[in-house]
């Protein structure tokens, strides 16, 4: 049995994108693990991921027979996995090399945290960086940065198998924000997360990436801020967080776009990583 499985959802992934990010899996400098890929049934890059899966045994495909999205493949995955932890990695982005091996050193010397993410370097469809994303390291940071935004990015989770059975896997019917509602959940449940303040993921932001969002993702957000609010924050503040994200999700598509393209302009600096695999 691996000590570690990660676990990848991917649908119809730019072929390039997805060999940068295997690769970044398969040149960890910590190499006991298992890798899963879940696919969709129409998934056209399937004879790749068939080679991949030839030449190294970590690495095992699972096709659904029917379409799952990406909560329901993650949550085939993670059933499926042997580990004691889980990483979570999505196949448009890419991990530095050394990340499983200081996310679980860190997990293993702090029992009391149930998950733990990194910063990330914000990159371009050509792979250079563009900028990078901080989030707050401490738990109670972390709690409070939820009030207003994502505060653990889910491309950089890995996370202890034990917990997520006990809370429950990725929401269906979050569709946009089953990862968002997952963390809240965990919260709720009164779980410690932290972040590690050094960036581990290379996170793709294609000029489509406001696409994949729009009202649905911030009506999402506001229904399991609603759900498990009360459980985490107190009275006043949790009624202006609610009352934000209530007025926030009743705005047109076309307004969302703008306010997330603020959200993301404000957070970038621009910035010259080391990158530690680009000889991947």
């Amino acid at each position: 049995m691996n000590e570690l499985s990660v676990i990848m959802a991917t649908y119809n992934e730019d072929i390039n994108f997805l060999k940068t990010c295997i690769d970044s899996i398969m040149h960890q400098t910590f190499r006991d693990f298992e890798f899963i890929i879940v696919i969709e049934p129409d998934e056209n890059n399937i004879d790749y991921l068939k080679h991949i899966s030839d030449i190294d045994s970590r690495v095992k495909i699972l096709k659904n027979e029917s379409r799952l999205g990406v909560a329901g493949s993650r949550n085939r995955a993670i059933e499926e996995s042997s580990g004691d932890y889980i990483a979570i990695i999505d196949g448009d982005d890419y991990c530095d090399l050394d990340r499983f091996r200081k996310q679980l050193s860190f997990l293993k010397s702090n029992p009391e945290i149930s998950i733990v993410g990194s910063n990330m370097y914000l990159i371009d469809a050509d792979n250079r960086a563009i900028g990078e994303r901080i989030y707050p390291g401490l738990h109670e940071g972390i709690k409070k940065y939820f009030l207003i935004t994502m505060a653990i990015a889910n491309p950089t989770v890995m996370v202890r198998k034990k917990d997520l059975e006990d809370i429950g896997l990725f929401n269906n019917n979050f569709h946009k924000a089953e990862d968002f509602e997952l963390w809240l959940r965990f919260l709720a449940h009164n779980k410690r997360m932290h972040n590690l303040q050094e960036n581990l993921i290379y996170y793709r932001m294609p000029s489509e990436h406001n696409e994949k969002r729009g009202s649905m993702h911030w009506r999402n957000n506001y229904i399991a801020r609603k759900k498990y609010s009360k459980l985490i924050w107190p009275l006043h503040i949790r009624f202006l967080s609610l009352l934000l994200f209530f007025l926030v999700s009743r705005l047109p598509d076309v307004f969302l776009d703008y306010l997330l393209n603020l959200k993301i302009a404000e957070r970038i600096k621009h910035i010259k990583p080391k990158l530690g695999n680009s000889d991947i």
